[in-house]
């Protein structure tokens, strides 16, 4: 009896594994499609080199898709390219190119629709209307991706000089999922590199997302997601982040995001985050905060941005500690004259305080808010006199005896020297 069951659960582990069915255009398989007409749950379908034109191939089946030497899949323009509605698929090794496009659907070089333990890696998608777009799915992974859309901004304007951004798709796509992991992909001109909407649990880590029509990544109505050791570069409004609670952000680069409504990241209607050891480098704004509450941004670095920090009113209870802010144009800008924030603990590289207890901060506050940071927000014709004589002037003389900017606005204890993050 023992030995019946072995040879029963050995049966099984065999029969699970299936069995492999091989592509090529000079074989006797020469379709995907063919393949997965007679292919059950559990087989390989080993696609080899070759160019197949077959429309929309349709995945029902828990199979995996590999491709050997990068074979290329093409929708010619007309479709969507793979379509996934099967759970426990895999996607590797293939290049996915020329999707189809359309003003009233979402057509992707690959989609996986309702589906749970999916995983797409090492694939190529080139010249698609969306990339990867996951809807309705759970426990899904995109991973060591290269995607790159044809949405150059340069190419972009109109007669009247305006981005066309509903001519194009988004790179990786995720709507109502759970759970998914996002690594290591390079996406690049679409018109949002990453986009979450109503994706819960899911984490972002170590991608690179540049030279996007819009937004590096997009996120709305997604809480407890974190994101790591990303890069977003020059993307057309940087990042953007949206009426979220629980997000954490660490360890990633912000820069050359350039341009009038251009942001390091947008924090919009965030709630109970946690901003750490991130890097914003040369962009326009650093951290745009708009209705931003309780939310610790702590020990990151701001280094040559116009804007470091823009933070209105209505954003309260946050706290801005043990940040390094080096030669930005302004620091902090704000429109209340009040401070429902806490500063503390920051070095500001254009402090001139001393420290005659040695202690290491300044035995005076300082004020981030300079004068004429409050008229160039007022007034932007202002930025013409930046560096001038005259503002020096006006800004000392307001640091003196501060009238119009928030003078409750202070760092009680500045640092002396750069804050050196702990590993």
């Amino acid at each position: 009896m023992t030995r019946f069951l072995i040879t029963v659960f050995l049966l099984y582990l065999f029969t699970a594994s299936g069995k492999t069915i091989t592509v090529c255009p000079d074989c006797e398989i020469n379709s995907i499609k063919k393949a997965l007409q007679i292919a059950q749950d559990g087989d390989t379908i080993l696609i080899k080199k070759g160019l197949y034109k077959e429309g929309n191939i349709l995945v029902k089946k828990s199979v995996k898709l590999i491709g050997e030497g990068y074979p290329v899949i093409d929708g010619e323009k007309k479709y969507e390219v793979i379509t996934v509605k099967a759970n426990n698929v895999l996607i590797k090794g293939l290049v996915i190119q020329n999707s189809g496009k359309s003003d009233i659907e979402d057509i992707a070089g690959i989609k996986f629709f309702r589906t749970k333990n999916c995983r797409i890696e090492d694939c190529i998608l080139k010249n698609n209307f969306w990339g990867i777009y996951f809807a309705a799915s759970k426990n899904g992974v995109i991973k060591n991706n290269r995607i790159y859309g044809p949405a150059k901004m340069e190419y972009l304007k109109s007669a009247f000089g305006t981005r066309i951004e509903t001519n194009f798709g988004n790179g990786i796509h995720l709507w109502h999922c759970k759970n998914m992991l996002v690594e290591g992909n390079h996406v690049k001109n679409h018109r949002d590199g990453i986009y979450f909407e109503f994706v819960k649990h899911s984490t972002i880590i170590n991608n690179l997302s540049e030279e996007n029509l819009r937004y590096g990544l997009h996120f709305m109505f997604s809480d407890r997601d974190s994101y790591i050791n990303n890069t977003f570069r020059r993307n057309g409004a940087g990042v953007a982040v949206m009426y979220t609670k629980y997000v954490y952000m660490a360890k990633n680069r912000f820069e050359y995001n350039w341009g009038a409504s251009s942001y390091g990241i947008l924090l919009k209607e965030i709630y109970d985050s946690y901003m750490f050891h991130n890097v914003f480098y040369k962009n326009t704004t650093g951290i745009f905060a708009d209705n931003t509450n309780r939310t610790v941004i702590e020990e990151n670095d701001f280094i040559e941005n116009g804007w470091a920090i823009r933070i209105w009113a209505n954003s309260q209870n946050n706290v801005i500690r043990h940040n390094n802010f080096i030669a930005n144009t302004f620091n902090v800008v704000t429109n209340s004259f009040q401070n429902p924030n806490k500063y503390t603990e920051n070095y500001w590289s254009d402090y001139r305080g001393f420290d005659l207890n040695k202690d290491g901060y300044g035995d005076v506050p300082y004020r981030p808010v300079s004068l004429f940071g409050y008229f160039s927000e007022n007034y932007p014709q202002a930025i013409i006199l930046t560096r001038s004589f005259f503002v020096t002037l006006l800004d000392l003389t307001e640091r003196m005896f501060p009238m119009l900017i928030p003078s409750k606005l202070i760092d009680p204890k500045p640092l002396m020297r750069k804050y050196k993050w702990s590993k």
